[in-house]
């Protein structure tokens, strides 16, 4: 995965998916380059053999192989800059199981005898934590298969018949391919964070180890009796089990004690390390042995090697006498340092004060980086790409806001940089392990730029003009819609209004034209306002929320006052805004359905009222996702029904689609200041669309439009940027007029 470096997954030999069938990390290394305190440089391993015969040391002949002192030794005693790891075929079909039990001597049984048979890739248990919603059962299994096809459906019956004779409940395996394909998103999604989350401790809150399978049915009781014995106190800290979750090795299980708890406060901080502790205590004294080491666990775990804790302090003194690598993670240069650890911050008076908990949540996963399992060198985050550094992404700029709140950093120059340079396209939030809404973050750290005089030139010259002239193009309010033929449609009473936006009213008047065009061929009732304003997203986008609330009410009570019931969009940023910004800032719900044009000619397609004319022979179409439509919005099915219904097309998506979609980089009005990220991402995404070998890359975002067409006139492909609603105002056959 992107977010887990090589390196460290081997310095921690840390249990990866497929551990049941693979093995541990430290099963696939088979040489290491170590860069040792004091500037040696070590090969060891049995592959360590220079391909030109530079060391001359023969790993089939005698002599010592210190490869296994590095793998799991956290970075204490070298740094790993070079590792040879094993290749293994890529299996040719992945089968999945999914199997609920009331008893947890069934589910470890099944188990076993899963292990025995050697039926599953990788076993993972679910033994404590929130339950999912409509599922039965108190324990369960999610089971993966990965083999040649004849191999794998073979080893899939066999894990089904050790399964049902354990008393095992099937259930749909679309949670465990959910939970294998998107790298460990959780499978009980479908309940909402809010059933799995709280804020999460900066320290890692895992109490981990390697214990044998059978020895679960002693240690999750006991684990439970614990808690039922403390629960007074874990109510009061605001306590709860995350889950007790089990990866299953070839022959044994490890198991994970995960503990939530609202870190920032500082009673409750404490009290969690004191159950860190008991929870240490408990396990490692009867049935595990230590596993996912990290400083704030070491105290509770070293002491209890005993001699071997003994040799690791020497070895360390040896190699490494000046303790200058990671001394503190396993407590081998004495009691880790735990930092600073604040109370919740006071109030600053800062916007970001509004939403100070969501960094608290943040749990540093590296998820808002990854899009991996698409394949190839992806990206998930356009700013990220440009800007290299961590400070230019979701987690990152998480920091940086938590650093702000508690005083440690302070909003200057290179901080706006960070957040301004952000498109805003949801792709962090959208792929957060923890739902985290990012959004509000970073608003929140654009309003308090904005108030410091910190919005970049071009951003807060789009936002004065917008402000002046109620349009970000510093056009005249009478020209608004000069464009428009049937002046009828203009301040008439009725139930659906037509939101044109300001880019369809002054800049992209021929996209504006195709829509109106295709409503009236549709029959459509609809309403114009002539007092309509900018939907107030460039003033959001520059961080003056304030400013923006003006526009909203004006908005709102000017198609109020037109009988409006619903509000019809084209540009999905002016959606985005009514939709999802203006009940936050106004601090009220809309009066009105919002609705897409795209669903609009969707349902009519469904309902039969038009159809679409058919298109040439061998017509390839691809789609752009824009970021406000598909993530902000969640219309991703509307437009795909659109272009299926083309007959004689044939659709190709590009490999990063729907929520992985990848931002044109034209968002939040990033080219004005930074140009460079708005060309980088736009070529990145314009290549993707040309490697599908489509004819026509479809969107329906005008500023995505906006952007391929200049991406296009540079990289002189063939393939033909289209509007998606101009495409179907063209092909567009009306059966029966819409009747409302």
């Amino acid at each position: 995965m992107f977010s887990a470096s090589v390196g460290g997954t081997i310095a921690y030999n840390a249990v990866p998916h497929g551990i049941t069938e693979y093995g541990t990390t430290g099963d696939h290394v088979i040489s290491l380059e170590v860069v040792m305190p004091n500037g040696t440089i070590l090969h060891t391993g049995s592959a360590s053999n220079d391909a030109n015969g530079n060391i001359a040391i023969e790993r089939g002949a005698n002599g010592p192989d210190l490869a296994g002192l590095f793998i799991g030794s956290c970075g204490t005693l070298g740094i790993i800059t070079r590792a040879t790891l094993r290749i293994r075929h890529i299996p040719e079909q992945e089968e999945f199981l999914f199997y609920t039990f009331e008893k947890l001597e069934n589910a470890v049984d099944a188990v076993s005898a899963m292990q025995k048979q050697a039926s599953a890739t990788f076993i993972i248990g679910l033994f404590g934590g929130p339950k999912p919603s409509g599922v039965r059962g108190n324990y369960t299994l999610h089971i993966i298969i990965r083999d040649s096809k004849t191999r794998s459906y073979e080893r899939k019956q066999a894990s089904e018949v050790i399964c049902q004779s354990f008393n095992g409940m099937a259930q749909d395996p679309k949670a465990t391919r959910l939970y294998w394909t998107e790298h460990m998103y959780s499978w009980l999604r479908n309940d909402g964070p809010s059933t799995y989350y709280g804020s999460r401790p900066y320290y890692c809150p895992e109490v981990a180890g390697f214990l044998p399978t059978q020895a679960l049915k002693e240690a999750i009781p006991a684990l439970n009796q614990y808690i039922a014995d403390t629960q007074t106190e874990w109510d009061k800290n605001g306590m709860r089990v995350k889950g007790f979750d089990v990866y299953f090795s070839r022959n044994g299980a490890f198991l994970w004690v995960d503990t939530l708890y609202p870190e920032y406060l500082l009673e409750a901080h404490e009290y969690g390390l004191k159950v860190r502790r008991d929870i240490a205590e408990l396990l490692f004294s009867k049935w595990m042995s230590p596993g996912g080491i990290v400083a704030g666990l070491a105290p509770y775990i070293m002491p209890k090697l005993g001699n071997a804790y003994q040799l690791m302090q020497t070895l360390k003194d040896s190699l490494d006498p000046n303790h200058i690598l990671n001394p503190g993670i396993l407590m081998l240069g004495g009691d880790p340092t735990f930092g600073k650890i604040l109370g919740k911050p006071e109030p600053k008076g800062l916007n970001l004060d509004k939403h100070a908990d969501l960094p608290y949540q943040c749990l540093r996963c590296g998820f808002c980086f990854d899009v991996s399992w698409v394949g190839r060198n992806y990206q998930l985050c356009p700013s990220y790409e440009y800007g290299s550094f961590e400070s230019y992404a979701g987690r990152g700029r998480v920091a940086t806001a938590r650093a702000i709140l508690e005083g440690e950093l302070e909003y200057d120059e290179k901080v706006a940089e960070r957040i301004f340079s952000c498109t805003m396209c949801g792709s962090c939030s959208e792929h957060c392990f923890k739902f985290i809404d990012l959004r509000k973050v970073y608003q929140g750290m654009r309003d308090d730029l904005a108030a410091r005089g910190l919005t970049p030139p071009g951003l807060r010259q789009v936002a004065q003009d917008t402000y002046l002239q109620r349009n970000p193009y510093a056009k005249l309010q009478e020209d608004r819609f000069s464009w428009l033929k049937d002046k009828n449609h203009i301040d008439r009473k009725a139930r659906t209004a037509l939101f044109v936006g300001c880019t369809p009213s002054y800049v992209r008047r021929s996209a504006a034209g195709e829509a109106v065009a295709l409503l009236d061929k549709m029959g459509l009732d609809y309403t114009v306002a002539s007092d309509e304003w900018c939907c107030a997203h460039p003033l959001m986008s520059a961080g003056e929320t304030e400013k923006a609330a003006e526009f909203m009410r004006h908005n709102l009570d000017t198609y109020q006052k037109l009988g409006v019931e619903r509000m019809l969009f084209l540009c999905p940023g002016c959606q985005m805004t009514f939709t999802n910004e203006l009940p936050e800032v106004l601090g009220q719900s809309l009066p009105f359905k919002t609705i897409n044009i795209l669903e609009l000619v969707a349902e009519e397609l469904k309902s039969g009222h038009v159809e679409l004319a058919g298109m040439p022979a061998g017509t390839v179409m691809t789609y752009h996702d824009p970021c406000t439509l598909g993530r902000q919005l969640n219309i991703y099915d509307a437009p795909r029904e659109i272009i299926n219904a083309f007959p004689g097309a044939r659709f190709v998506e590009m490999p990063r689609n729907r929520k992985d979609a990848f931002c044109c980089g034209a968002g939040s009005y990033v080219r004005y200041d930074f140009p460079e990220l708005t060309d980088t991402a736009g070529l990145q995404r314009w290549n993707e669309a040309v490697d599908t070998k489509a004819g026509m890359l479809l969107t329906s975002c005008i500023s995505c439009m906006t952007e391929f067409q200049q991406v296009k006139s540079q990289a002189k492909d063939k393939l033909e940027v289209v509007d998606l609603i101009s495409l179907v105002n063209k092909q567009v056959r009306v059966i029966e007029a819409v009747t409302s």
